[in-house]
């Protein structure tokens, strides 16, 4: 890997975002980091910046191609493209068992989620393969297990899986890998709401699971993020490594 590589990462003012942003920050990477939300997208790039790095801001929405598009734009005509790429942004959408789920809910999901993927690794790859590099996507342990009145977010994640799958066969001989990481529940803000939501349909409910493991870490993701753009995972390409204390085994 070059000096100074460059990693674009989306979704950086969330939880798991800003931990993979400040991670790479330490390792010395130049960042590119992306956030719909402005007042959390400049938090981060500050954050990022007190450890040294070189950081650039982009406002946009994932579930526009538009915005992915001047995002890729944006890296390559700073830096001549990137050596890393973290599709972290998402959304939980609704809690509720899918005869009452809102169809526009059920869409908008699937446009952040999804299609949100797709855009970033339209634009990502072609800036990955001028010198080689790694995609990582965010996905969810909901990528391969079912979650009851969730099922956008599980349908969605299963997709992001999907198109993981395809897009690292078509990298193959490329010195471009793509990847996805399968976090369980993890301490974010998005978890909180999805256990509020699920109090608010059966008190004292939440997300269920086989174990009672504690939550994970946004750290513990961004570690294995870390990992999976490092020289030391050159051979994996394809793969859903899941971060869940064991939850999906139980």
């Amino acid at each position: 890997m070059m000096t100074d590589p460059v990693a674009i990462i989306t979704g950086a003012g969330g939880g798991i975002g800003r931990a993979v942003a400040l991670t790479l920050a330490r390792q010395g990477w130049r960042l590119v980091l992306a956030e719909q939300e402005a007042q959390a997208l400049e938090a981060c790039r500050r954050a990022c910046a007190s450890l040294g790095a070189e950081t650039t801001a982009v406002a946009g929405d994932i579930g526009s191609e538009r915005d992915v598009a001047a995002l890729a734009g944006a890296a390559a005509r700073l830096y001549g493209g990137c050596q890393g790429f973290v599709s972290c942004a998402g959304m939980a959408g609704a809690v509720r068992e899918i005869s009452d789920y809102p169809g526009d809910m059920f869409r908008q999901v699937l446009a952040v989620n999804t299609c949100g993927t797709f855009y970033c690794l339209k634009y990502a790859l072609p800036l990955l393969r001028r010198q080689g590099g790694s995609f990582v996507a965010i996905a969810s342990t909901s990528a391969i297990r079912g979650r009851a009145n969730m099922a956008g977010y599980v349908a969605s994640k299963h997709a992001v899986l999907g198109l993981v799958r395809s897009s690292a066969l078509e990298c193959v001989g490329s010195q471009v890998r793509v990847n996805a990481v399968l976090p369980g529940p993890t301490q974010t803000a998005m978890i909180e709401a999805i256990d509020r939501m699920a109090a608010e349909q059966a008190p004292g409910g939440g997300i269920k699971r086989a174990t009672t493991a504690p939550y994970g870490t946004p750290d513990d993701v961004a570690q294995m993020v870390s990992y999976l753009l490092s020289p030391a995972s050159s051979h994996i390409n394809g793969a859903s490594l899941v971060v869940d204390g064991g939850g999906t085994v139980a």
